[in-house]
Parts: structure tokens; sequence; C-alpha cells
């Protein structure tokens, strides 16, 4: 009897589903288009010789609406040699789906708990979503769904299933074989994000190009795995220092408070103005700085006092390096300014996974020092900070 898998695929918008609208602009279909067209593509393999398309059609669609991977893809997991295996997946929709420009933090709630609600039907998740903002997404979720036990997998394309020369197929048949035959890895079972033959770990990813199908990278750590002629696991840990684990802080696994906070970026760039400065911290919740190296500013008094301000009006600060590959430490003196004002180092943490962890502590209903707490270490292997192990509390 063959071991049955199911992936749940939630369809968000992006350029995957999009075609040309009246004005010639690519603008998000319905899911039923989207549908209409993986089910004619994998006819296309698994139609036998004889056998008319209905009857295909019949065969690869459950009667509660489940459709069949393509039985091709067991030849690409060695274990299949043993025991056969059968995929099948649900297409879902939010209720809108839309251009990912267009994303709010909410969203990502409406994501996670889409996720929470099923999983325990499905074995895997898919989550099909726009490039422009998929790395701050497969972040958000990481934070959100943390100590998972099933893979989820954020991916899109850079041009449209509906187009000849389309990267989203590749995507979306890389994501499925991912979540589905290799679902019970635990090297996999977090949020991911797959693109152009590579699967990441999703909170390590930046976006690096929107003219070719390599659009993101992972700066400080290797990709989780790698889908060219064979598949490759990589199975490298992301060093931690030790550390007690901080086992009484609860945080549940969905935003807990309605109120947006105000994050912002303070990017720093040379002949920064105070006025640039006041007008970003003025008003926030919680700032990311995007510094210099190694993490260094302007050593000016006026930047020190903005700072130390800021710190007592209870504006959590978390800098990061605007360097593509390096590590926010706090060995200049340049860096002092930082450390009186107690922003936090991000170290290796991207400004993407910065800006959602804030994001996130500030939606958690935590007190000042616990969201300064989690700040300070990695909660899911975001960043090489000392690692912090957090009590979930069950339920949405």
């Amino acid at each position: 009897m063959a071991v049955e898998r199911k992936v749940y695929v939630l369809y968000t918008g992006g350029t995957f589903g999009m075609k040309k609208d009246d004005t010639g602009r690519l603008a998000p279909q319905g899911l039923d288009g989207i549908k209409d067209f993986l089910i004619a593509h994998t006819i296309l393999y698994e139609r036998n010789p004889g056998e008319s398309e209905e009857e295909v059609r019949k065969r690869i669609i459950t009667p509660d609406g489940l459709i069949t991977l393509y039985h091709q893809l067991a030849d690409d997991d060695p274990r299949t040699k043993d025991k056969q295996y059968k995929i099948l997946y649900k297409l879902d929709t939010l209720p809108k789906p839309i251009d990912s420009s267009s994303l709010v933090p909410d969203d990502w709630g409406t994501m996670a708990e889409r996720i929470q609600l099923n999983m325990e039907k499905f074995d895997g998740f898919v989550i099909i979503h726009g490039t422009d903002t998929m790395a701050f997404t497969a972040s958000a979720l990481s934070f959100i769904l943390r100590d998972l036990h099933k893979p989820v997998i954020v991916t899109g394309a850079q041009m449209p299933i509906f187009h000849p020369r389309t990267d989203g197929l590749d995507n979306f048949v890389g994501s499925m074989l991912m979540a589905g035959y290799f679902s019970d890895r635990k090297v996999l079972h977090k949020v991911m994000l797959y693109c152009l033959n590579k699967l990441y770990q999703g909170n390590r990813v930046v976006k690096v190009d929107c003219d070719s199908f390599g659009v993101f990278d992972s700066p400080d750590v290797y990709p989780l795995a790698s889908l060219e002629s064979t598949i490759k696991l990589i199975t490298s840990v992301i060093e931690h220092k030790k550390v007690e684990p901080v086992v009484s802080c609860s945080v549940k696994r969905t935003f807990t408070l309605k109120k947006k906070p105000e994050v912002r970026i303070l990017r720093f760039f040379p002949g920064v103005t105070e006025s640039y400065v006041q007008g970003v911290l003025d008003g926030a919740d919680g700032v990311v700085l995007e510094t210099f190296g190694s993490g260094n500013v302007p050593e000016v008094d006026w930047l020190k006092n903005l700072l130390t301000e800021a710190d007592k009006r209870g504006v959590l600060m978390l800098n990061c390096s605007q360097v593509y590959r390096g590590t926010v430490l706090p060995i200049y003196a340049a860096s002092k300014i930082l450390t009186d004002a107690h922003v936090i180092p991000g170290y290796d943490i991207t400004p993407e996974a910065a800006m959602t962890k804030l994001i996130w502590v500030l939606k958690s209903d935590l007190d000042h020092l616990r969201r300064q707490q989690i700040l300070e270490h990695s909660v899911c292997g975001e960043s090489r900070a000392p690692a912090m192990w957090l009590k979930t509390e069950p339920g949405l």
C-alpha cells in the first residue's frame, strides 16, 4: 500500500498566478484558473497510452478535491525504491490575492492562522507568494510558527505560470517535492523559501535580483537543500553561544495585540543629519538601525542624545549591518554610542528578519524587558546571537 502524504497549498497572489489585464499590466488572478492550469499540466505527465483526458482527471483528483502530485517525482527520493509514495495536495487561497508589494503585517497573521488550522490534517505546507516581500513573509512566519514539526515553504515566480518561459512551475514542483516526499526530515521542519533549485532557511534570505530567476540568496548560511540532477540536503548547523534557556517566557504563535506598532528603518549614510534621525526616532515603537560595517555610526553628540532619549521613551532599537555579508560586533569606539543607548546588536541578522522580529515582539503581549531579551537572542536561527528557547502557549 502506498505511503500517502498531504500538502496544503495557500495561494496569496504574486506574479506566479498573474495575467495581463485590459491595460496590459500583470494583475493577480483567482484560484480557479491556476488550479485548472496545474491539473492540465499534471495530465500531460500522468496520462497513460489509450487513456482519455477525462479518465486521467478522475484518477488524479480525489472525491474531496485533492490533486495528485506528479508520480514521476517519487524517483527523485531514493527511499521510494522500497516504498510507494503518493502525494496529494489541496489548493486554497486568501479571500483576495494581492501583489506582494501591498502586503501588510496582519497578512502574516492570516497566513499563520491558515497553517495552524490545517496543521493536523497535512504533512507539509507551501505558500505561493510574490517575490518582492517574500523574504519579509518567510522571516515573519518563522517567528510566529516557531518550533514547527512540519515543513512550511514559501515560493513564487518571476514570470507567471501561464508564460512559456515561466520559472513558476519549477519552483512549485520543487517546493511540493520537499514539502511532500521529504516532509519527515527534521532538518526541514521550519519555515523555508524555495527559489531556482535551492531551498533556504526563510529568515536568512534577502532578495538580490529582480531581473533573473535567481532572485534570492542567503548571505551568511548555506541553503538547506540543492535540487539539481540529484537532490542534496545540507545539514550544517548554525553555531550559537551556549546560554541557559529562558523557559518562563510564554509567547503565543500568532499576534496577540491588535495595535499596529510603528516600526521604522534608520539607514546611516555619510552626512546623515540630526533632523533626519530625529524624524525617524520620534513616534517610533521600534527601529532597525542599518549601520556601517560591523555596526558603527558617526561619533557625534547629537546622535548620542537622540538615541539616549529614544531609549528612555522605550523605543526598541536593533542594530544590523547594511553590508550584504557581515556581523554587528561592538569592537570599534564608533559603536559605543549605540551600547550606551541600549541599542541591541543583531549579529548577522538580515534587515528583513530584523524588521519582522521587531514587529513580532511588539505585537506580542510581553513587557519591555522580555522584548529586549528576545531581541538579544536568536529564537529560531535568524542570527548567530546566543540562542533562546521560548515556551509556546497552546492554541492560536
